[in-house]
């Protein structure tokens, strides 16, 4: 459940996010797509609802269907519930990064895409290369999102 908090700071998050989908819009090129063919669904997985919040409108300000894990729900039981094409889950979320989840979501197809701070993907980066773990991690740039996310969607097909 939500706090009044949390709830508001979404809505605001949502207003902005809008505003810049309407001047993405605006700006876009002619011939230019709106989104993946197919609307892939993208579930956010992490505790904090304002993170995911922002990271799900920017997502779906590219075209993909956006679903969000709800605390206290099991993270295994969001992937059943919503099965997605891609997961994105918040590396620095105890409650969210384990190891069979991991399996759980290869297994059902799904592709994995890690956020979070600068030194949480830093050291997923380190147990990605010491595991040779073929492992995709949201960009430093937002520019390259619509990039990580398309690649996810071609490794679920």
């Amino acid at each position: 459940m939500r706090s009044g908090s949390d709830g508001a700071a979404i809505a605001r998050v949502r207003v902005v996010c809008a505003a810049i989908r309407d001047s993405m819009s605006a700006t876009r090129s002619p011939g230019a797509v709106d989104g993946p063919p197919g609307k892939h669904v993208v579930l956010i997985l992490s505790s904090d609802a304002v993170a995911a919040a922002l990271l799900g409108a920017l997502v779906e300000t590219l075209g993909y269907f956006v679903r969000f894990y709800h605390p206290p729900e099991d993270p295994d039981a969001a992937l059943k519930r919503e099965r997605p094409t891609v997961a994105m889950v918040d590396c620095g979320d105890p409650t969210i990064m384990r190891d069979e989840l991991f399996g759980r979501a290869r297994m059902r197809g799904i592709s994995v895409v890690m956020f979070g701070t600068a030194d949480a993907l830093r050291k997923v980066r380190e147990l990605a290369a010491e595991h040779a773990l073929d492992t995709l991690i949201m960009p430093a740039s937002l520019d390259a999102l619509d990039e990580t996310l398309r690649k996810a969607v071609a490794d679920f097909c």
